[in-house]
Order: structure tokens, then sequence, then C-alpha cells
């Protein structure tokens, strides 16, 4: 079971994708070409090449985030809460909706600052090993680490009939995103993707 209605485009996600995989090879290549004279005489010209790096860094980072975001939200039936700090993960509405312990979530460790995508997990996914029906029952945040081409995902289980958890885990470039979210949850993750004609189709 996934939620239709939070399906995203072919643009939206295959864009996401293009800049996720391709933003640092496209760096060095426009570092390459603008400067090869000087690279030939061995001035390398360093302070552009980490300039050109680190937009692309923040680049691929953002988009790591954003694409598992989308992966998060096909099984959340309220979708995400963009938040900066640790208080408004706290108060987020999806999380009162489903009555989630917030005392026992604090006492696992949130993020304190920053941008982070938060998401109620609620669905019935396929496990990995055993090819059963699984539960998909828990808080996923999301966050680019901005300074290095990679994403952070905490997940925590902290309703109030279960001993409360959390995994955390890191999508580091160019490990696929949806593949990464798969192998640490063990449950498969896909994303529907809906066409102008109202089509959609698994990724």
């Amino acid at each position: 079971m996934v939620y239709y209605s939070h399906a995203t485009t072919p643009v939206i996600f295959g864009g996401l994708l293009v800049l996720y995989y391709f933003s640092i090879p496209f760096a060095l290549i426009m570092w390459y070409g603008r400067y090869h004279a000087y690279i030939k005489k061995r001035n390398f010209r360093l302070k552009k090449l980490a300039a050109y790096l680190l937009i692309a860094v923040f680049v691929t980072s953002f988009s790591a985030y954003k694409v598992a975001g989308i992966y998060f939200n096909i099984h959340s039936p309220t979708g995400g809460t963009t938040c900066y700090t640790s208080s408004c993960v706290l108060s987020a509405r999806s999380l009162s909706q489903y009555h989630i312990n917030t005392t026992e979530l604090e006492k696992l460790g949130l993020p304190r600052l920053g941008p982070m995508e938060v998401y109620m997990v609620r669905d019935k996914g396929t496990d990995t090993e055993t090819l059963m029906p699984k539960t998909m029952d828990y808080v996923a945040i999301v966050r680019p680490l901005i300074v290095v081409p990679a994403a952070r995902v905490d997940v925590y289980h902290a309703d109030e009939r279960g001993r409360p958890w959390k995994k955390s885990f890191t999508i580091v470039w160019p490990l696929q995103p949806g593949s990464v979210l798969t192998d640490k949850l063990k449950t498969e993750f896909t994303v529907i993707i809906v066409t102008g004609g109202g089509k959609g189709g698994g990724v």
C-alpha cells in the first residue's frame, strides 16, 4: 500500500536525480574545461576547483535530501513537515495526530538545527529478507549534510505501545537513495511516478 496522492512527477524526480548524480562530475568538467591551459602547466587553480566543488557538494547533498524525502512521502499519510529546529519537530502536527510519544522521541536524540523534513511513516510494505508483509510505523527525519555530498536519515519508533528505538544512517553520493533506504530499513522502497495523463509507475 502506498499513498498515491503523494506521487511525484518524472520532471521533479528525474531532475533531482540528475542534480544528485551529475553535479560533482559537471563541476570537475567545468573546472577542467575552463582552466585546461593552466592545468597543462601544472597550475591547478585549486581555489577555483574548491569553489566549483563546494557548490556541487551543496547541490548534491540537497538533492539527496529531497530524493529521500520523496521515497518517505509515498508512505506517509500526512506528507512531510519542513523544520529548522528540534522544537519544530516535536510540535509537528503529524506527530500529535498519530499520538507519538514526543518525550521518548526527544530522549532518543533529535537534530538540533538546520533544514530537515519530518515524515510520519505509516504503511504496509514487504520485508526484503522474509518477503512477508511488514508494518511501517515510525517517524523519519531527513536532512542534508551540506558540507559533504550526503543526506542524513534518522528513524524513530516511539509510540506508547512499543519499546523506543532509533536508527541513523547516511545516504552518501553516488549511492542510490532508494537502495540505501531499502537496505537499511529492510523494506522495499519505490517511488510512484505520475505522468501528465495520470498514469503512474514505480521506480
